[in-house]
């Protein structure tokens, strides 16, 4: 699956599909001379099932990153996303918030709203003999 979000409402659909997914704070990373914010994450194939599919989230256009309660990046801690919103400060600019259990977030500055979300694996993807299941 891919998605992408331009405006506030695309972002909602995006964050009730990525709500609950799982997030390794090592797979983060904001690369400034790109203005791009990165995560790797384990979200539901589907609302009613349990399977988790890996997928690539990012966000273009970020100017500034900063976080509340975060933990270190070597901790090995993984994150349960709780949802993703925006709050448009000087149109079409404002602030991305994903929000975590446990009162953890991340603010993205954003000069505008531009986020993709693709999957990375499928569980209609054919296992070649090397692969071993997970």
């Amino acid at each position: 699956m891919k998605m992408a979000a331009f405006d506030a409402e695309d972002l909602l659909v995006l964050s009730a599909l990525l709500e609950g997914g799982l997030m390794a704070v090592s797979d983060m990373t904001f690369q400034p001379q790109d203005q791009r914010f990165v995560v790797v994450l384990r979200r539901r194939a589907a609302p009613e099932q349990a399977e988790l599919v890996q997928a690539g989230l990012h966000f273009e256009r970020v100017t500034r990153v900063s976080t509340t309660r975060f933990p270190d990046r070597k901790s090995g801690i993984t994150l349960k996303l709780i949802g993703i919103g925006f709050t448009e400060i000087d149109a079409p600019s404002g602030d991305v918030i994903l929000m975590f259990e446990d009162e953890i977030a991340i603010r993205l500055s954003v000069e505008c709203l531009e986020v993709g979300m693709s999957d990375l694996e499928t569980s209609d993807t054919p296992q070649s003999p090397t692969q071993q299941p997970s």
